[in-house]
């Protein structure tokens, strides 16, 4: 699967999210730039209230030093200056400051060790139908980003199993839903209507930067982009802006692409497993 030269910041960002940090770090970020990681701050506590606020000052503390920054262009405390040294030197300005302290964000890390150690009962399986279904074999990583492989997992909103079917979208590709039987949660049956619907998505779409993003933002989503940007995945990513195409939905290409990357253990700039954090080279 393509990765696109200009995706190599945001694909490096997230390999360390999957295979650096852990959970109990809170990676403060610019949340349009992901080469600008300003600091990384531990946010471990018995409850998630005591985490959640851990997460809401490091993110305050980060973006009060930029306003103030925006305000004298100058660094006169040990935060400020560390923030100005991980600014690329041409945007070390107070207009770039201001800007900046909007754009502040906390990215937890993520423990793939369990989906990956999970991934082996599966990866087979999904590998032979989409072998079938003359797909790429790279897709068979998804689930890393959609159930960690479990697949009893069920969402908020509703998405279950393997593939994070919602229960309109399996029914709409004839994956049988009933108050009796859910075929979501069936590995195999589900992993052949993804796959189906992986190769309905690519057919729409044209590419699979843009198909994976339709398979977390929705197929109808990305089609109004593409009649307003064509099909170019990274013109789309850069300036189709709606309430539901934030972060996330920007961030799933790059993520998936990291996330495959850990899983075979290579990285973007490395041609062998990268020696530290928590997965790379950790078989």
């Amino acid at each position: 699967l393509p990765t696109p030269t200009s995706l190599a910041d945001d694909v490096r960002f997230w390999e360390d999210i999957f295979g650096k940090y852990t959970s109990d770090q809170c990676v403060v970020h610019d949340n349009k730039d992901l080469s600008i990681v300003y600091q990384v701050k531990p946010v471990r506590s018995r409850t998630s209230r005591g985490r959640r606020y851990l997460q809401r000052k490091a993110v305050v503390d980060v973006k009060k030093a930029l306003q103030q920054l925006g305000r004298t262009g100058k660094a006169r405390t040990g935060l400020q200056r560390t923030i100005v040294r991980k600014i690329p030197r041409a945007k070390r300005a107070p207009w770039f400051y201001r800007k900046a302290a909007r754009q502040v964000r906390c990215q937890r890390g993520v423990d793939l060790r369990a989906s990956l150690k999970r991934s082996k009962v599966h990866l087979p399986m999904i590998r032979s139908v989409f072998r079938r279904k003359d797909l790429p074999m790279d897709l068979a990583y998804l689930p890393h980003l959609e159930s960690g492989f479990n697949t009893k997992a069920r969402s908020k909103a509703g998405a279950v199993g393997l593939w994070q079917f919602m229960r309109a979208t399996a029914r709409g590709l004839g994956l049988k839903v009933t108050r009796n039987r859910d075929y979501r949660y069936n590995p195999y049956l589900s992993t052949v209507y993804a796959a189906k619907y992986l190769k309905e998505l690519h057919h729409e779409l044209k590419t699979w930067p843009l198909a994976i993003t339709a398979y977390n933002y929705g197929e109808n989503g990305v089609k109004r982009a593409v009649r307003k940007y064509g099909y170019d995945y990274i013109k789309i990513r850069n300036n189709h802006r709606t309430r539901l195409f934030r972060f996330a939905a920007r961030n799933y290409y790059p993520s998936f692409i990291a996330a495959r990357n850990v899983a075979k253990g290579t990285t973007w700039s490395d041609a062998a497993p990268r020696k530290k954090g928590l997965l790379f080279g950790s078989n």
